[in-house]
């Protein structure tokens, strides 16, 4: 289970890519996606995304009192990390240098918001999302098949806020977050056919922001979410059989983004413009103890030293009708990987630096809207991996990219 949740790697960096560093998703809504998520912290698209990214920012939204907006959306995410072995020292002579394994594949992923304005100044809002998600797989050929098969992490989040408007100009929020999370990870040892862990827990957290509209067409964001913290429990199985129960210690790390949205006045009356910063406090995962709940010790104890991490991204709107029901979307980031080099890059996390160049189109027609994004991620280099667990010592490098398709349909009631 070595990295029963670290193994947000291969897909992460790609599937988070349209999502954070490390193993956090960024996919909520296909309309943020279109800019790479600039102006979601201010809710650039007047949507109930707002209801994840920053509750606070639902009241420009244009609901009245009584009115709901709901948006759905399907994210599907397509990548590909070959990698390349350049060393192997192995007990196993048939474990070989050269091109071998590709943790890519196809991966959906679903999320709901909803905004209420119950009163002139109180909006209730609740997202349903997967803020941590991956999903890996190699080939049980591959060199590393030792190390890493199949990983698969899933949380739901059910994440209710409160909204309240002191003024016309300042609005703020609070809400709380459950989530549950699942682990799946499997491997191939010398002498073993399958090396399975699998693990669940539950576990609260909490966020809060706030929004000040300085003028009618513009605003600017910001949104806390706090740590969670998950005790799992599961169990480790050896070729199909419960060896032992197992127990791990996760902190989910808190985030800090702020975000700008402008409305260009005069012969610019059609764009708008919009930024968003993220920080990302991974320092809160230095060490990965998996342990014997039976009191036999560490099943792994892996340093991993993550850093905090950036994320910046800007992105454009142009409206090509007079009556704003149809909005072009463009946009770009970059995003900043937690680990720190190779030697704490594993087979499951071939993560890097990285850039997203987005675009989308969105539509709306009376009290419907539909959105549709694509999103390209290029790795700015190529990941170097130097790992060394069940007697094998691997070093290589990893060739990345992942393509997002985005897709989300509103309506207001």
């Amino acid at each position: 289970m070595k990295r029963i949740i670290v193994a947000i790697g291969a897909t992460v960096c790609a599937y988070t890519t349209m999502f954070a560093a490390g193993f956090q998703t960024l996919e909520q809504g296909a309309s943020n996606m279109g800019t790479a998520a600039a102006g979601a912290t201010a809710n650039a698209n007047a949507d109930a995304t707002a209801a994840f990214w920053n509750p606070s920012a639902g009241f420009n939204a244009g609901l009245e009192v009584g009115e709901t907006k709901v948006d759905v959306g399907i994210n599907v995410v397509l990548s590909v990390f070959d990698f390349n072995a350049t060393s192997v020292t192995s007990v196993n002579p048939t474990l070989k240098p050269g091109k071998s394994g590709d943790a890519g594949c196809t991966s959906i992923v679903p999320n709901v918001f909803v905004l209420h304005r119950l009163t002139e100044d109180v909006m209730l809002t609740l997202s349903m999302t997967a803020p941590y998600a991956l999903e890996t797989d190699y080939d049980e050929n591959w060199v590393g098949r030792q190390m890493a098969l199949n990983s698969n992490l899933t949380t739901l989040e059910f994440n209710p806020s409160l909204a309240y408007r002191i003024n016309k100009y300042i609005t703020i929020n609070g809400g709380i977050s459950g989530q549950w999370l699942h682990a799946n990870l499997t491997s191939m040892p010398d002498f073993v056919n399958e090396y399975a862990v699998s693990g669940q827990s539950f576990a609260v957290g909490g966020n809060a922001g706030f929004t000040i509209n300085y003028a009618e067409d513009g605003r600017v964001g910001f949104q806390w979410r706090s740590e969670v913290s998950h005790d799992i429990a599961g169990n480790l199985n050896i070729n199909g059989n419960v060896a032992k129960r197992i127990g791990c210690d996760l902190t989910l790390p808190q985030t800090f983004t702020v975000g700008w949205y402008q409305r260009l006045r005069g012969d610019l009356k059609r764009f708008a413009v919009m930024v968003d910063y993220a920080y990302t406090m991974w320092s809160s995962f230095d060490n990965l103890y998996i342990y014997g709940k039976d009191g036999s010790g560490a099943v792994t104890n892996q340093d991993e030293s993550w850093r905090n991490t950036s994320r910046v991204c800007g992105g454009i709107h142009f409206f090509p009708l007079s009556n704003d029901d149809l909005v072009i979307r463009l946009g770009a980031a970059w995003d900043q990987t937690p680990i720190k080099d190779a030697q704490h890059r594993y087979a499951r996390i071939p993560c890097t630096d990285r850039l997203w160049f987005c675009g989308g189109i969105g539509y709306k027609y009376g009290n419907f809207n539909i959105d549709i994004s694509y999103t390209y991620i290029y790795f700015l280099d190529d990941p170097e991996m130097n790992d060394a667990s069940y007697g094998t010592q691997l070093e290589g490098y990893f060739e990345g990219r992942a393509h997002v398709f985005a897709i989300q349909f509103g309506y207001k009631f």
